[in-house]
């Protein structure tokens, strides 16, 4: 078993896999590569790498392995730096950010947002106005 860092190539999203470029090996690519994912059961996570895409990569033979995640480098860097702050940011701007110290979830969105369900939905807290505006301001 061997481990390598590695810049992603290309991507199928419908096998869940990619190719890396293996810097370590003159630039050899890779055969496709699974993605390791936190589910693919019941309780399914997904995500594909972008090409061009810093991975770490764990090979089981010769060209079988797993991309087991992505890292930040000095040409990406983490869109936060505090500790009690989880992030998922998008793209286009848009991203889910938790902060757990403030028990405080933030949500921005570039586009729609809908929300779909077969029960009802309850919001509770401080009424609130249109742009953010507590009216307990």
């Amino acid at each position: 078993m061997r481990v390598q860092t590695g810049e992603v190539t290309s991507v199928d999203p419908s096998n869940g896999t990619a190719r890396v470029k293996m810097e370590e090996q003159d630039g050899k690519v890779s055969a496709p590569l699974s993605i390791l994912y936190r589910g693919t059961l019941k309780n399914k996570d997904y995500w594909m790498p972008k090409i061009g895409e810093d991975v770490l990569c764990i090979f089981t033979k010769q060209s079988e392995g797993f991309i087991i995640g992505a890292f930040y480098s000095d040409g990406t860097v983490p869109p936060r730096t505090d500790p009690e702050k989880r992030c998922i940011e998008y793209e286009d701007g848009s991203y889910i950010e938790y902060d757990a110290k403030a028990h405080k979830m933030f949500l921005k969105i570039e586009g729609e947002l809908n929300i779909e369900t077969k029960g009802t939905v309850t919001v509770n807290g401080q009424p609130f106005t249109p742009g953010g505006n507590s009216s307990s301001e």
